[in-house]
């Protein structure tokens, strides 16, 4: 199994996460096993069915802070996503996370 960390998010209109900027994580070491990379959020939720665990960074005074993990959320229309894990926490949400700054048209 491995672990991956979520430190942006896009989302489009309806609040719904479309890509990540994300890396493998190295649990022992608490550090980046691989460089940190913008991927569709399908690429999330092939880890996720692949048994991987993959968790938010939510900003702080010290950087970026793991906090919550992601499950795979099945929209209408087999629109698969991923949404935080557990009940909603204060400061702890998607919309918490930094941004992906989309490129310009």
């Amino acid at each position: 199994m491995k672990t991956f960390a979520v430190s942006k998010v896009a989302l489009d209109a309806a609040g719904r996460v479309t890509d990540v900027l994300w890396g493998r994580v190295d649990t022992r070491k608490n550090a980046w096993a691989t460089p940190e990379v913008v991927a569709p959020v399908a690429a999330a939720v092939a880890a996720l069915h692949a048994g991987d665990q993959v968790f938010a960074l939510f900003p702080s005074v010290h950087g970026h802070l793991p906090d919550r993990r992601f499950v795979v959320a099945d929209y209408d229309g087999g629109y698969d996503t991923i949404v935080l894990a557990g009940p909603t926490a204060y400061e702890r949400e998607i919309h918490d996370m930094d941004r992906l700054v989309p490129p310009p048209p």
